[in-house]
């Protein structure tokens, strides 16, 4: 099995907590995802196995941790941390009331990296859902289309968006960029009311293995404020999410970035 060494890992900006749920809390929240086709590995954290056989597509969390700095070590599954090298491994910090992603995924040249993404589990206002796309698979830049409308555009290895909308099932398609015939993914997504639904494009489209991947941050819904006295054109069409997706897009940019792993021979 290829050794590959951490080389970096840098945070953009501080894992802020924004969830009234946890704002307070001494504990931060962890979704684990397994992007790597055709390896099964055992999760060590902090030098204890914490996820045995994960498989590729395997989703976990979110998983309640305390607040604290965690060291990282993914192994093929059944071996020996004692005697055997780590196939990914890094190290992060969770303060409390933040909400992460670490996933395990094809990176630039299908090469496997470890990145750690910092997802958003602010207040959804009433009757809203919360939509967030990542693009973690050997395949090259996606546009991400809802109802046959495109709300991320150009999106490449690495990168992703989120976006606030009415609470509905969505038809969902993931296409090359440019290119609406070459449809990676065609799906009915619903999207509950008060939760992030995140959406993890994995594996690769020239080796088969391609999926997405899902997982949720509930609770996040804000009490109604009154009676609805119209639908706002929100039923309409998705024109509302567009401009907010693409601002949702540039500010994850910002905020966001991946451990980066160099491969030793």
């Amino acid at each position: 099995m290829r050794k590959l060494r951490l080389a970096l890992l840098t945070m953009a900006v501080a894992l802020v907590p924004a969830s009234a749920a946890l704002a307070d809390s001494h504990e931060g929240e962890v979704i684990v995802v397994h992007g790597v086709p055709d390896l099964t590995v055992d999760v060590y954290v902090n030098g204890d196995l914490t996820l045995e056989d994960f498989e590729f597509g395997d989703v976990a969390g979110p998983l309640a941790l305390p607040a604290g700095s965690y060291d990282l070590e993914i192994y093929a599954a059944d071996a020996d941390p004692d005697a055997d090298d780590p196939a990914l491994s890094g190290s992060t910090d969770l303060p409390g009331g933040a909400v992460a992603t670490i996933a395990a995924y094809l990176g630039e040249g299908a090469s496997p990296t470890l990145g750690v993404f910092v997802e958003d589990n602010s207040e959804i206002a009433a009757g809203e859902a919360r939509v967030t796309a990542r693009h973690l698979a050997d395949f090259g830049a996606v546009d991400v289309l809802a109802n046959d409308g495109a709300v991320f555009e150009g999106v490449t290895n690495g990168q992703g968006g989120d976006a606030d909308v009415p609470a509905d099932t969505y038809n969902i398609k993931i296409t090359a960029a440019g290119d609406a015939d070459t449809v990676a993914f065609d799906a009915d997504v619903p999207l509950g009311e008060g939760t992030n639904t995140i959406a993890y494009a994995i594996g690769s489209v020239s080796g088969g293995s391609f999926e997405v991947a899902t997982a949720a941050i509930s609770g996040l819904g804000a009490a109604p404020a009154g009676v609805p006295t119209g639908d706002a054109g929100l039923s309409t069409g998705m024109s509302p999410w567009i401009p907010v997706a693409l601002a949702g897009f540039a500010a994850l940019a910002l905020s966001t970035s991946v451990i980066a792993l160099r491969k030793e021979n």
